[in-house]
């Protein structure tokens, strides 16, 4: 009789985003948060389907073939992509497996929710920007205006370690060490810590930068809009995409092209690559979980099947990049074994 009990989806949904993701698995906070995301989606659309409150919706509504019509809607009626339809179902496919230890009477249905193939969706091509293009946003800075050094100083930064949008809005003071070899420690996804190495010239931009700035302490974050508020994803994506504008004046090439702070994370990579850095550093300098993410910039750069490896140099002095880095030969091999 008890098992025939229904029970409501809402205290093991509040225990999963209050217990599980974060202590449990240690998710980030904007991880948790696309994961409260997708499943709002999920239920507000299984309720709909039900023909009955979003506060009525109990465990035996999580079903296989709920979560299928829930995936179908998505791509059509919502028009999402292929890559937000897997996104959706990689969420739910956390939610049913921390499901399975809660209510294992229903570990059978909980299991087949979790093989649900991820859809393969179309790879489009991967952009990035030429050495010339990065020179030219740099340039096109006036670094005398109010937030003209910010700008100049983010966005040689960003290209330096190629980090993720997130990465560089969550960098405070004391994430940085300007003596040589100068290194900023970055936290990536599920927190994993990693070092990069700073080039000279962004280390000395950051020196010069930090010496006009008065922070409260070295936890302040590194950045901060002018509101004197640490500065977030859109906040960078707008300076960005604003300094693109100002550069394509004077740089065609730019003109028209959806550059995102994702687009720098790219560029760094192709560059290195260009260099002939170690896809194995590559790996590290950027985070990736897997080699084969790594690998992908092989495949974008078919000109390094009919030509010498080229050279990337670092802004600023006219330092070539595999000379630079065989000055930090020694953070990069300690990255290399990581």
């Amino acid at each position: 009789m008890t098992a025939s009990v229904k029970r409501s989806v809402l205290p093991y949904v509040q225990a999963f985003f209050s217990e599980y993701l974060p202590m449990h698995r240690g998710l980030s906070p904007n991880t948790v948060k696309a994961y409260r995301d997708a499943l709002k989606l999920f239920f507000a659309f299984t309720a709909a389907h039900n023909k009955h409150a979003a506060a009525r919706l109990v465990l035996e509504e999580v079903t296989a073939k709920t979560v299928l019509a829930f995936l179908a809607d998505t791509e059509t009626r919502r028009g999402n992509r292929v890559v937000t339809r897997n996104l959706r179902l990689a969420a739910i496919k956390t939610f049913v497996t921390y499901l399975i230890a809660q209510d294992p009477l229903r570990a059978g249905e909980y299991h087949r929710v979790s093989t649900i193939p991820l859809k393969r969706a179309p790879r489009s091509v991967m952009g990035y920007l030429e050495v010339a293009e990065v020179k030219a946003i740099l340039k096109a800075i006036d670094r005398n205006a109010t937030s003209g050094e910010r700008d100049y100083v983010l966005l040689s930064l960003l290209y330096n370690t190629g980090a993720r949008v997130q990465e560089i809005c969550d960098l405070r003071i004391d994430s940085l060490r300007l003596d040589a070899p100068a290194v900023v420690t970055i936290v990536g996804k599920g927190r994993k810590t990693r070092h990069v190495p700073l080039w000279p010239e962004t280390a000395k931009l950051l020196r010069q930068f930090l010496a006009r700035t008065t922070p409260v302490s070295t936890s302040s974050a590194l950045f901060l809009n002018a509101r004197g508020v640490p500065l977030g994803r859109f906040g960078i994506r707008h300076i960005l995409q604003t300094r693109v504008r100002e550069a394509a004046k004077d740089c065609p090439s730019l003109k028209d092209r959806r550059i995102s702070p994702h687009t720098m994370r790219h560029t760094t990579a192709m560059h290195l690559l260009q260099a002939g850095v170690d896809l194995s550093v590559i790996k590290n300098w950027l985070g990736h979980v897997s080699l084969s993410t790594t690998h992908g910039y092989v495949e974008i750069d078919l000109a390094m099947k009919r030509k010498a490896l080229g050279a990337c140099r670092a802004q600023g002095k006219p330092t070539n990049l595999k000379s630079l880095l065989q000055r930090h030969r020694d953070v990069i091999q300690w990255l290399d074994s990581v």
